[in-house]
């Protein structure tokens, strides 16, 4: 079938009185947020949205957030979440690169001056009603995502329904969310990740909760840095299942989860695989696990993870508004990856073919940051490294040449113009410092 019922007019007219999303100070079920999604779509299309338009958002951990995404889905709209750490003036490039009209944001949310159309949370979810059952379209393209790339700009990565549904059912075939279950939207709905929770839990007929502070969650998603922070916690809580990922996950950090009774899954995803494709599930030695249904692994003679299956994603944005989606002749995406697998050991990833690092779960593209450093007057050249960090597994460091005198706080204060904080190098040493270290390698 190329249709699925939208999971909130499913569940309104089969189970309406099961909770959808939770706070800590009030529960939604499916039928009042299926009646508020239903008169979002009408206040969305009075704006002319309709689809195959891109419309952008500025995504809040709060019970408004999914409901206007799905709002979106159901018109055949383009959801894009923009990072809600991104300097406020480098928006409107980001409005005009996935060339939208619209602008959604919380109702207290600082917004620059933009020629698009801008409209509140409350606007759009001012007027409640039920529309019946809602069918939506796997081929449909549904998301745009910001990712970075081997290039200095970030690229745009596009997914359908489709993706983000059959990303849902392999994770659940393995991990299942049942009714009654709660799981903690701990992660940004402008990553992967965070979408995946939604799609996960909403497809199943779970709640998901927006804060840590709920109480009976059952399932939670994090990155390292994330559980290296809970496990400095001497009362833990009682999840049934945690999903990490997101970064390098330090296999003693797998073993302080087992030794303090943490059901942890290590996994390996991308954006461009929709989150998850390999997970681990059971007692075996550490490693990423094994490929989730309606996925494909394979490692190349040169040790790079190729992946493809019905959650790679549809291709990058162009420029003119077409996709590219860049696969071998053998039909894989060549995620620049590379590792090891092995029915018995698992997945094992070892390093990267390029640059690329993560940060506290974020994506780091040092071309991305040397290109602003040297767009800074008095710095000729820059050099952007991963420096190993406990909390963070890795915090950018650079190495620069400087034609006159700059201040660490100086060069941070203009790098805040285009960049997020976790972006921003923590430290600015001479670039001959670096050139002595390769030396001494």
């Amino acid at each position: 079938m190329n249709t699925f019922e939208c999971p909130f007019s499913l569940h309104s007219r089969k189970s309406p009185s099961s909770i959808a999303l939770i706070s800590t100070g009030k529960k939604w079920s499916y039928f009042e947020c299926e009646e508020l999604i239903s008169g979002a779509v009408n206040a969305l299309k009075s704006l002319g949205i309709k689809k195959g338009d891109p419309v952008a958002i500025l995504p809040k951990i709060s019970f408004e957030t999914p409901l206007i995404f799905f709002a979106l889905f159901r018109i055949g709209a383009i959801v894009c979440p923009l990072n809600a750490y991104l300097p406020i003036d480098s928006i409107p490039e980001r409005l005009d690169e996935i060339k939208t009209s619209v602008l959604i944001h919380a109702d207290d949310a600082p917004i620059p001056n933009v020629k698009q159309i801008k409209v509140s949370f409350s606007k759009v979810l001012e007027k409640a009603q039920n529309s019946g059952r809602s069918l939506l379209e796997k081929n449909s393209l549904a998301t745009y995502l910001f990712t970075s790339g081997t290039t200095s700009k970030p690229k745009i990565a596009c997914h359908s329904l489709g993706n983000h549904y059959y990303s849902a059912l392999g994770s659940n075939a393995y991990i299942p969310i049942h009714e009654g279950d709660i799981n903690l939207l701990s992660l940004p709905l402008y990553h992967i990740a965070g979408i995946a929770i939604l799609f996960r839990t909403f497809l199943a007929k779970g709640a998901v909760a927006l804060s840590d502070q709920v109480k009976g969650i059952t399932h939670a998603s994090m990155v390292p840095t994330q559980l290296h922070r809970l496990l400095k916690k001497e009362a833990l809580p009682n999840y049934k299942h945690i999903l990490l990922g997101g970064a390098i996950i330090p296999p003693s950090l797998f073993k302080e989860s087992k030794e303090r009774n943490l059901s942890v899954h290590p996994t390996y995803g991308m954006t461009e695989m929709s989150s998850q494709i390999a997970t681990h599930l059971d007692d075996r030695p550490f490693s990423l696990g094994y490929p989730l249904p309606y996925r494909e692994l394979k490692i190349s003679s040169q040790g790079e993870i190729w992946v493809k299956g019905k959650t790679l994603f549809k291709g990058y944005l162009q420029e003119d508004g077409s996709l590219d989606l860049p696969l071998n002749n053998q039909g894989y995406f060549e995620t620049s990856d590379l590792g090891a697998y092995s029915p018995s050991a698992g997945l094992l990833v070892k390093g990267r073919k390029d640059r690329q690092f993560i940060s506290g779960g974020e994506n780091i593209q040092p071309e991305e940051i040397e290109r602003h450093l040297k767009g800074l007057e008095g710095i000729s050249f820059a050099e952007v490294v991963p420096k190993p960090d406990v909390e963070f597994g890795f915090i950018p460091t650079a190495y620069i040449e400087k034609t006159k005198a700059l201040e660490d706080a100086e060069i941070k204060e203009y790098l805040s113009l285009f960049l997020p904080k976790f972006k921003i190098p923590t430290s600015f040493h001479d670039a001959s410092e670096r050139t002595r270290t390769y030396k001494q390698m």
